[in-house]
């Protein structure tokens, strides 16, 4: 999906993409007739963040969990920026390592629990 979305126009995934093997340095094979963007395409993406982190939200003990967190190869960094977490905000910064990703807290605004699992 990373691929993907740095090798369609604006970065804006479409609704389906073909079923062909890549060839190493090839971009995935866009189908034809597909819309670009597709909401559920868009949404899917905030889906891959939150399996790749092992994001958690339980908002009613105003905590906010990371569970084996991992980032793609191409990617450092991520910020989540003014995440609502009930009454609170919370800006983050995750950075990947070798072997883990780090959890900064930029900003907490209130009352709000940041957990990190190995």
């Amino acid at each position: 999906m990373s691929d993907l979305s740095q090798a369609v126009d604006l970065h804006r995934l479409p609704e389906l993409i073909c079923g062909f093997h890549r060839r190493a340095g090839d971009s995935p094979t866009l189908y034809p007739v597909a819309c670009a963007p597709q909401a559920w395409a868009a949404g899917a993406v905030y889906l891959l963040v939150q399996a790749c982190l092992g994001l958690r939200v339980d908002a009613a003990a105003k905590r906010i969990s990371f569970a084996r967190a991992v980032l793609p190869d191409d990617i450092d960094w991520l910020r989540l920026l003014d995440l609502p977490l009930h009454d609170a905000r919370v800006d983050l910064l995750l950075t990947r390592h070798a072997d883990d990703v780090a959890v900064t807290v930029l900003r907490r605004v209130g009352d709000v629990e940041i957990v990190v699992v190995k």
